[in-house]
């Protein structure tokens, strides 16, 4: 019976120590620290999807950002669309900018002033930016951005 009990006193230690080197020699072992993620949501590929129907001698792109499209000699304007991503450009066949493409979803709401900004950067670059709400038809889109 007494070594049965120092047994179990000797494994439950053993199996102390292996979890607590475990815990302590974790950090030393890599994380996966990237993950992969959709390039645009289920909605956005829908209008991906319709701007292709509506121009199919055009090139759509998806998820621009704004510095590939627009830039200034000074670094505290550059700050201010650094980061930002257009939805949608849509480039002719000289790989010209047609238009700019964005597409409201609910999270916008309440952002409006935040897209008014970002339209006016684009516009002053001498974009065309078009916004929706909702997939328009292909012909909507067609008298809208010709």
């Amino acid at each position: 019976m007494f070594a049965s009990n120092q047994f179990i006193f000797v494994l439950i230690g053993c199996i102390s120590t292996v979890l607590l080197l475990l815990s302590c020699l974790r950090s030393f072992f890599p994380k996966q620290k990237f993950f992969p993620r959709p390039v645009i949501t289920a909605f956005e590929s829908q209008m991906f999807l319709r701007l292709k129907q509506a121009f199919p001698h055009y090139h759509i792109l998806a998820q621009v950002a704004f510095s590939a499209l627009i830039t200034s000699e000074h670094y505290n304007i550059r700050s201010k669309f650094n980061r930002k991503v257009t939805d949608f450009v849509i480039l002719d066949q000289e790989m010209r900018v047609i238009a700019v493409v964005e597409l409201d979803d609910p999270s916008h709401i309440g952002k409006e002033l935040e897209d008014q900004k970002r339209d006016r950067m684009l516009k002053e670059a001498g974009y065309r930016v078009q916004r929706y709400t909702q997939i328009p038809s292909i012909k909507q889109l067609q008298m809208d951005i010709r």
